[in-house]
């Protein structure tokens, strides 16, 4: 018997994506939970767990830093995650926190169970270029789901500085108003403006005070 554990708060999909795999194999027991907070407490309760199929958007969850928390618990449970964010970046971000897949909502229903049976079997899945956007905000992709995502990627000091250069204040002063050095700065004006997919401080202060706009 193999234990999945389906993390989504979409109780439709989440109860269609359990019903098709104790469909398809008798000997898979499912677990849900609608919360992060609920996969924690089931991980920590029940130690045969095969696979966590994580959402990367539900109460609770902090994005790709919520895969790294799952795996730092449970380094024993491969976690691979199932999410309708089509964006490349944050693909390999949960790649980089430990992921072992990354499954878009968006592909059929045989193609998503053959992915999940694949990591079963001990593989991994990355979904081809055709299902996954490139390292940008897509135009139809929900603005704030994308860019609450991006964001979340961003380290404290990170996110200070780009608050800093949104109030307008150059490298200069920004270093002088969180006492480091100027070269510190710029290492971390270029780190977020990657993680956030610009490339320029103007495209990465629009892009905050959108994510401002969402919250």
């Amino acid at each position: 018997m193999r234990t999945v554990l389906v993390a989504d708060d979409h109780p439709m999909f989440r109860e269609a994506l359990a019903g098709t795999l104790k469909s398809l194999d008798d000997q898979v027991d499912v677990l849900e939970s609608g919360t992060f907070g609920e996969a924690v407490e089931q991980i920590g309760s029940v130690m045969d767990i095969d696979l966590i199929l994580l959402d990367l958007r539900m109460p609770g969850m902090n994005g790709v830093k919520g895969v790294r928390s799952l795996r730092t618990r449970r380094p024993d449970v491969p976690v691979a995650v199932i999410s309708a964010l089509s964006d490349s970046f944050v693909m390999r971000e949960c790649f980089d926190a430990g992921a072992v897949g990354y499954i878009p909502k968006s592909l059929s229903r045989d193609a998503i169970v053959s992915a999940i049976s694949t990591i079963l079997d001990g593989g991994s899945f990355t979904p081809g270029l055709d299902a996954i956007g490139p390292s940008e905000l897509e135009e139809d992709e929900p603005l704030d789901e994308a860019v609450r995502c991006r964001f979340e990627l961003l380290t404290n000091q990170q996110r200070k500085v780009l608050e800093l250069m949104a109030e307008g204040l150059l490298n200069k002063q920004i270093a002088y108003a969180i006492d480091v050095q100027i070269t510190t700065v710029k290492a971390h004006v270029s780190s977020l403006l990657q993680k956030l997919g610009v490339s320029s401080r103007t495209q990465a202060v629009i892009l905050f005070q959108k994510y401002r706009r969402a919250l």
